[in-house]
């Protein structure tokens, strides 16, 4: 494509050069440029592209744009642009000619949610035997072909690039979890969605936004114009008191959820199980009964939130409900742990205050001893939640093991400090461990018959990040290696 091309077709750029220069990438990053790539310099938190616009260069970039004026000793196409990140969405989609316009998307956003969600439209889509790509904090994937991905949403020339892949592998339908950084920093700016579905809106990222209005102010940009996106139908929460905000406020048509009679897909009756939901709820197009492997009130959420979305989508309710009941589970979601021991261990994901409550009260409905509970609150992000979710922690079980969870540079004992005001509070039993492989085989070593260990906050993440770098770590693996070598020295002492 010749960069005059892409300049026809995005307004108030400054273009110094040759507009004749070919263009045969994108990049935001000048590690992925290659030769003849536009190379869009970002301005991000802790630094600016264009101090890696040399590094661009020698990688074979062909033209650069920026929010400054290009340097006059360059000998090659600058673009001027008042928004870096606007435009880079731009001429993503125009470089990668819209994938989204090709394919019935389903956009999900919310605090807690989004990967189950995601997980149940694909598994819905498969059942109806519909072509799909998945985006979201787990990976990408194609198909059964996996993408790795290192957000939860990717940067625009990365998502419109990995979206065209899947146009190509004949995709008609995908699902994608769309953070609130995603939404802020403009990277699905002026996609289409078929649907976008808001699952509920909870403290979280409150470093980055600062407060909960904000938080809101940057989901409601998927669903309203100032977004950028076309949405044709919203799905919401209006259970949540910001999903019945958003639905008063945006103009599309939408469909309401939750256990409300009210709502337009709600609960006539459920029961939560050891294995699973017995589910029945009321939808536009008749009754939905399924038996979910999935467990718990979040999970009901989930569920309503994918019924909705495969509706507005035109989908059957039998392949809905077959879709349901055929998703076994989630990574790092509600994940038993099982190595034979007496006692049962569940992995989650849950990072938030709501997730974690949710989390604990649903474990806490199960058959069980004594509930142990590991956790820990990440560093440099909100601190506001630690001593929350401590005081969680400590109120909804019987014994709790605070530890780091990805420190990153901040001192794990200062993080342990803030979780412990809450923990304080609430006046349970526990102990601060900051190395957290140590923190989970205390939790198992404490552990006895019919107990219930709950190990919260990383969930499918296999990697711990201490300062800068990231380290292996698997909740799942290390609980399984903890389990075994107790096994291994009880069975010595026999």
């Amino acid at each position: 494509m010749l960069l005059e091309e892409v300049l026809a077709q995005i307004s108030g750029v400054e273009l110094t050069g040759d507009p004749q220069v070919r263009i045969s990438g994108i990049a935001h990053d000048s590690r992925a440029v290659e030769s003849g790539f536009l190379f869009v310099a970002i301005k991000g938190e802790n630094t600016d592209g264009m101090r890696f616009l040399d590094q661009a260069i020698k990688r074979g970039a062909s033209a650069f744009a920026s929010e400054n004026n290009p340097p006059a000793r360059l000998d090659m196409p600058g673009l001027k642009v008042a928004d870096a990140r606007r435009f880079l969405a731009e001429v993503s989609r125009i470089f990668f000619k819209d994938p989204t316009s090709e394919l019935e998307l389903v956009a999900i956003t919310g605090t807690n949610g989004k990967t189950t969600t995601s997980y149940l439209i694909e598994s819905i889509f498969q059942q109806a035997k519909l072509q799909a790509c998945l985006v979201g904090t787990i990976g990408m994937r194609i198909g059964d072909r996996p993408f790795p991905t290192s957000r939860t949403t990717p940067e625009a020339s990365d998502l419109m690039s990995f979206l065209r892949q899947a146009v190509i592998a004949d995709c008609t339908h995908g699902a994608l979890e769309v953070s609130s950084h995603a939404l802020a920093l403009k990277r699905v700016y002026g996609a289409k969605f078929s649907v976008g579905v808001f699952t509920n809106l909870t403290p979280d990222h409150l470093d980055f936004h600062n407060d909960m209005e904000s938080y809101y102010q940057a989901k409601r940009l998927l669903f309203v114009p100032e977004g950028g996106n076309q949405i044709d139908w919203a799905v919401i929460n209006t259970d949540d008191p910001y999903g019945w905000r958003l639905a008063s406020e945006i103009s599309c048509p939408l469909i309401s959820y939750g256990f409300d009679a009210g709502a337009d897909i709600h609960v006539c009756s459920h029961e939560n199980r050891v294995e699973g939901i017995d589910l029945r709820i009321d939808t536009p197009q008749g009754d939905l009964e399924v038996q979910s492997h999935l467990v718990g009130r979040p999970n009901i959420y989930n569920i309503m939130a994918s019924s909705g979305a495969a509706l507005c989508l035109g989908i059957e309710l039998d392949f809905v409900r077959k879709g349901i009941e055929a998703l076994e589970g989630v990574p790092g979601r509600m994940e038993l742990v099982d190595v034979g021991q007496p006692f049962s261990v569940i992995v989650d994901y849950a990072h938030t205050p709501d997730a974690l409550e949710n989390l604990l009260e649903t474990v806490s409905a199960l058959p069980h001893g004594s509930l142990i509970t590991v956790f820990g609150c990440g560093g440099d992000r909100d601190r506001t939640k630690r001593p929350v979710m401590g005081e969680i922690a400590g109120r909804m079980s019987d014994f709790v093991v605070a530890t780091s969870d990805n420190p990153r540079s901040e001192d794990p004992l200062a993080i342990l400090n803030e979780i412990e005001k809450g923990l304080q509070k609430a006046s349970g039993r526990y102990r601060l461990i900051p190395d957290r492989r140590k923190a989970i085989g205390l939790a198992l070593s404490m552990a006895r018959k019919d107990d219930l260990v709950v190990i919260a906050g990383k969930g499918h993440e296999d990697y711990q990040i201490i300062g800068t770098r990231a380290f292996p770590f698997d909740d799942r693996v290390i609980a399984r290696e903890l389990i075994l070598e107790l096994h291994k020295a009880e069975g010595a002492q026999n």
